[in-house]
């Protein structure tokens, strides 16, 4: 059973203030799993780095990490799988979940990835026996050429 209780104490455990203030586990689809901030912060700011994280992760995917200087501070996205490999998947699936953490500017981008792939590893280790209930492959819609029939004239 996924313990959310469990994924928010990890989440904490990466906390350093007053830098490093904030992380959010997210689905890949965008959706909020957990969040750990200290001070506390409130939930329509959290939502914001959500939304900000999954935009930033399906811009710079093929980077394997995704990066944003915003108003809240700095955002870094990385995928939460099943492999230390800094490099994309090659198999086309999406990760199991999203790591976003939200720094001040005063913490270096290096050491937040440090810190986020450290934490993205442990996280992946316990989800990864939820792998076939959480991650879905990336469908990609067929191109289609049919065209819609015209209205009826009446």
């Amino acid at each position: 059973m996924l313990m959310l209780s469990n994924l928010n104490n990890r989440l904490s455990q990466v906390l350093s203030l007053p830098g490093l203030h904030t992380a959010v586990l997210l689905t890949p689809a965008g959706e909020l799993v957990s969040a750990a901030s200290e001070p506390a912060r409130p939930k329509d700011e959290i939502r914001v780095i959500v939304g900000l994280s999954g935009e930033v992760w399906h811009e710079t995917r093929d980077q394997g990490f995704g990066m944003v200087d915003s108003e809240l501070g700095r955002i870094l996205v990385l995928p939460v799988d099943d492999t230390q490999d800094p490099e994309p998947r090659a198999d086309n699936k999406e990760p199991l979940m999203l790591l976003a953490l939200n720094s001040t500017d005063a913490v270096e981008w290096d050491d937040l990835q440090v810190e986020g792939r450290m934490l993205a590893y442990h996280l992946a280790k316990s989800l990864e026996k939820f792998r076939d209930h959480l991650a879905r492959p990336k469908i990609t819609p067929p191109p289609t050429n049919t065209t819609s029939p015209a209205p009826l004239r009446t």
